[in-house]
């Protein structure tokens, strides 16, 4: 009897995630399921980020095929003068849900800006249309999602996706 073999899961796919789950998530505003199109939003949004974080911002994967930014990783540093050494979070530098992942985005982008980044982009990222959504919210019973948040989650997501094609197809390696 051989023992069972695993294959290595295949690296994710953000992109092509993030363009699922916006497509699910208008399906689902079309039905009137707000729960679910405001929770598919998100994900479509950190989808996004997370591609755009990997193809154009210096993010990798690690040994576990999860995002993070060596840039965020800080070395141990001591708390006041003969205090405790810091240890780190793993939120601080592993990509994970918004609105937090938004914050990151945005730190990476202000030590980057006048490299990679271009002026549309910083104005859309500008302001963080995710800042009350939590991925816990597919528990919710969607009343607490108003129109105006579903709709600007969508816009969000929508011009993320865009954002990210938009460098993909001017081959330009930066967000214009």
């Amino acid at each position: 009897m051989t023992a069972p073999t695993t294959s290595a899961a295949p690296p994710p796919a953000f992109r092509a995630a993030s363009g699922d789950h916006y497509h699910s998530a208008r399906l689902a505003a079309a039905d009137r399921l707000i729960t679910a199109a405001d929770h598919s939003a998100g994900l479509a949004a950190e989808c996004a980020i997370k591609a755009i974080l990997l193809d154009y911002l210096g993010s990798r994967l690690n040994d576990k095929q999860r995002p993070y930014n060596g840039d965020l990783e800080l070395s141990s540093q001591p708390n006041p003068p003969g205090g405790k050494w810091r240890k780190q979070d793993r939120k601080e530098y592993l990509h994970e849900h918004l609105p937090d992942l938004w914050g990151q985005l945005t730190t990476i982008l202000d030590r980057r800006r006048a490299r990679e980044t271009g002026v549309l982009f910083l104005r859309l990222i500008g302001h963080n249309p995710f800042h009350d959504w939590d991925v816990s919210g597919r528990y919710c019973d969607g009343t607490a999602i108003s129109d105006a948040d579903l709709d600007r989650h969508l816009r969000a997501a929508y011009d993320l996706l865009a954002a990210h094609e938009q460098a993909r197809v001017l081959g330009t390696g930066a967000l214009a």
